[in-house]
């Protein structure tokens, strides 16, 4: 089975997202993110631009595979540590196993488990300027 998720940005206290239906742990997309993120300098807005925004139909696998079908984008509430999900706008959230987020202004990567009602974090990497990672991961969660 594979273990999906979603990859969001956070503006506003909302967090707009796209689906990403396979490798979802931290150990494989988490790891991408991260790579993605100090490959391209630290320049989170372009990151975003190219992979949430500029990618509406989701991914079949991050950064490999476009969905062949447009899953649309997917949203929720953030106040900058409690994250949300709406099931009734957003049906698909609750057949996904974690949330992406990428927070501009704090220049962070939060990594959730989604669940029906507040999710707080289990990981999280801030990024300098130059695009590297502290800590260098997100922790490894069960495959």
């Amino acid at each position: 089975m594979s273990t999906r998720a979603i990859i969001a940005h956070w503006t506003d206290g909302r967090w707009r997202g796209v689906w990403n239906h396979a490798s979802g742990h931290t150990q494989h997309l988490g790891r991408a993110l991260i790579r993605g993120i100090r490959t391209i300098k630290g320049d989170l807005t372009g990151y975003i631009g190219a992979a949430i925004d500029g990618c509406p139909e989701g991914w079949s696998e991050f950064d490999k595979k476009r969905c062949e079908e447009p899953v649309g984008f997917l949203e929720g509430t953030f106040d900058g540590v409690v994250a949300t999900c709406d099931a009734s706008v957003n049906p698909l959230c609750f057949d996904t196993n974690y949330l992406y987020l990428i927070a501009v202004p704090k220049r962070r990567l939060y990594v959730f488990d989604v669940k029906d009602g507040p999710m707080r974090p289990f990981g999280m990497v801030t990024f300098d300027e130059a695009g590297i990672a502290k800590p260098r991961s997100l922790p490894a969660v069960g495959e």
